[in-house]
């Protein structure tokens, strides 16, 4: 082509970097493409060299095994138990809690408010006061679920007494834990208790538990909770903020077990109308089935794919596949991207909380978003807006997961394998979908929402991957 052709022709750019360049071009009617792009790491150098050393086949090869494990997890409902009857390390006067460790001090006064709640229902103090004692002499010991292959949502409190779902990854041979959902009101997870609230433990404990333990002894395993996260996903629900479907599919799937094990009648149809008016009701046996599978495929040599992301109103914590029970931990981030009640903000609100996040690691929640058209207004658009946001969530996982389909974006397979090189070179965090819960007591839920990682973790891990490798080559 000749040079007075080339330039005769109708100018063509691509502008690659700041927007305003492009638009500048675009009101001058240029045909323009704009390319997403900025600088890897946020320019940071440090951060830029340990990605260079983290960016290798061996990593690859790991996280191709990580992520493999994930989507070969088989998760079975196989029972219910007492808290200290199964789960591992559960002493006589035990609390466990949501979240990195946590020490009484430095707890948030809803989980402070709960550890004295379940501290109450085991019978240990008669009230507030004398439980605080107890608390103060060193009588109780905390330790995070986590820690003991368990989680719970928001304060996520479990004590020894508790009725919790057993969940086998029949896979792998690996078992979890989850308590039972309270429900809305004045409950332990969103961080207070009142008469009511212990009279519902107890019913859980002497009815509801035993109930469907007896369902289970003789049914064990028929229950795949993951299948109900895949029908759920399709009929509205993310399976985290919005469980309504994957509730109604549980309640389906538990009666007639119940009737078959010779459940009295009246008793059934309690466990019924309650797990009817509660819509998250499925949400911990979700969580518990997600932490079976993500332990399962914790633990591979040189994997940078996240396989626990957890926050208690305190602390964000965040452990990688490949770098054992090191935790990365930093502030929990204020919820300030949440639609709350009328009169209510950012400013009452504790900050983020609770295991549920499991569930984002493993691939729905947040990263299912456009399978609930009736929450898209969390992030403030529409349909096609969640669309976008479940792009981005795909552009810092490792793969897809076929078996949690998204209907709106033609089925495609869910995000699943958060890796921290791609999260800290993007600077695209993961999104969690969480409740909103109150700073004082009395009050509860205020709203819900979208929290974001802090990248600060996911900085920190990669630093340590690149150490790490560095000091084994």
């Amino acid at each position: 082509m000749a040079t007075y052709e080339l330039f005769s022709q109708k100018l063509k750019t691509v502008n690659i970097g700041l927007p305003s360049f492009g638009e500048d071009l675009i009101t001058q009617e240029v045909e323009t493409v704009q390319v997403e792009w900025q600088i890897p790491a946020g320019g940071n150098t440090d951060l830029v060299n340990a990605l260079k050393v983290i960016e290798n086949a061996a990593v690859e090869e790991a996280n191709k095994l990580t992520v493999e494990r994930v989507l070969e997890g088989e998760p079975v409902l196989i029972g219910m138990e007492r808290a200290q009857d199964v789960i591992s390390g559960m002493g006589p006067r035990s609390i466990f809690h949501s979240g990195p460790p946590l020490t009484w001090e430095r707890m948030c006064p809803g989980v402070q408010r709960a550890a004295l709640g379940a501290i109450i229902f085991e019978g240990w103090a008669k009230d507030r006061e004398s439980a605080l004692e107890l608390v103060k002499n060193n009588e109780v010991e905390f330790s995070p679920n986590h820690s003991h292959g368990a989680v719970g949502p928001m304060t996520g409190i479990i004590s020894p007494s508790m009725p919790v779902w057993v969940v086998e990854n029949r896979k792998f041979g690996n078992r979890a834990y989850s308590t039972l959902n309270e429900g809305r009101g004045v409950t332990l997870w969103y961080g207070d208790f009142d008469d009511s609230t212990i009279e519902r433990l107890v019913w859980f404990r002497d009815v509801f538990g035993p109930s469907v333990k007896k369902a289970l002894d003789k049914q064990s395993g028929t229950i795949n909770p993951f299948n109900l996260v895949a029908q759920g996903l399709s009929m509205g629900d993310e399976v985290h903020v919005r469980c309504q479907a994957t509730t109604a599919l549980l309640i389906k799937e538990l009666v007639p077990l119940l009737g078959d094990a010779g459940v009295k009648s009246s008793d059934i149809a309690e466990m019924v109308r309650f797990m009817a008016r509660n819509n998250t009701f499925s949400l911990n046996l979700a969580m518990a089935a997600s932490k079976s599978v993500m332990d399962a495929a914790h633990g591979v040599p040189n994997s940078t794919i996240v396989t626990q992301m957890t926050r208690n109103g305190t602390d964000f914590g965040l452990r990688v596949g490949g770098l054992g029970d090191q935790w990365f931990i930093t502030d929990a981030p204020a919820l300030d991207d949440c639609l709350y009640y009328t009169g209510f903000s950012v400013e009452d609100a504790v900050a983020d909380i609770g295991d549920s996040s499991i569930i984002e690691t493993t691939g729905f929640g947040g990263m299912t978003f456009a399978c609930a058209p009736t929450i898209v207004s969390f992030v403030g658009g529409g349909v096609k807006d969640a669309i976008e946001l479940n792009k981005q969530m795909a552009s810092i996982t490792y793969g897809k997961n076929k078996n949690f389909a998204i209907p709106n974006m033609d089925f495609a397979g869910s995000p699943t394998g958060v890796d921290i090189r791609k999260v800290v070179g993007s600077r695209i965090v993961p999104i969690i979908d969480t409740g909103v819960i109150h700073k004082d007591a009395g009050i509860g839920q205020i709203g819900a929402g979208v929290a974001h990682a802090p990248i600060v973790v996911f900085e920190q891990a990669v630093l340590a991957m690149a150490k790490s490798m560095s000091t084994k080559q």
